[in-house]
C-alpha cells in the first residue's frame, strides 16, 4: 500500500517538475521574442552608431543580441537544460526505436 502511495506522489512530482520546466522555458522564449521585437525599431540606429564608433550603441546591440540568442537557444535545446524534459525525451526516443 505504501509503495503505491509513494509511486503516485513521485508521478505527480514528475508532472509538476515537467510543467515548471516547460513554463520557465516558455517564459524565457517569450522574453527573447519581446526583446527582439523591441530591438527591431532601434536596430538601424544601433548599427549606425556602432559603425560610427559609439561604444554605448555597440554594447547595447551586443547585449540585446546575446539575450535573444540565449532565450532562443534554451528553447531549442530545452531537453538538454531541464532534467525532467530530458528524461521524457529519452523515454519517447526509446519507445520510438523499439
Amino acid at each position: 500500500m505504501e509503495n503505491k502511495w509513494l509511486d503516485t506522489w513521485r508521478a505527480r512530482w514528475a508532472r509538476m517538475k515537467r510543467g515548471w520546466e516547460l513554463a520557465i522555458s516558455g517564459l524565457l522564449l517569450t522574453v527573447g521574442v519581446l526583446l527582439s521585437v523591441a530591438l527591431l525599431p532601434e536596430l538601424p540606429s544601433m548599427v549606425w552608431g556602432t559603425l560610427t564608433g559609439d561604444g554605448e550603441a555597440a554594447r547595447t546591440l551586443f547585449i540585446c543580441a546575446a539575450g535573444v540568442a540565449v532565450c532562443v537557444l534554451q528553447w531549442r535545446w530545452r531537453t538538454a537544460f531541464y532534467p525532467q524534459l530530458r528524461r521524457d525525451a529519452a523515454i519517447a526516443r526509446d519507445k520510438s526505436s523499439s
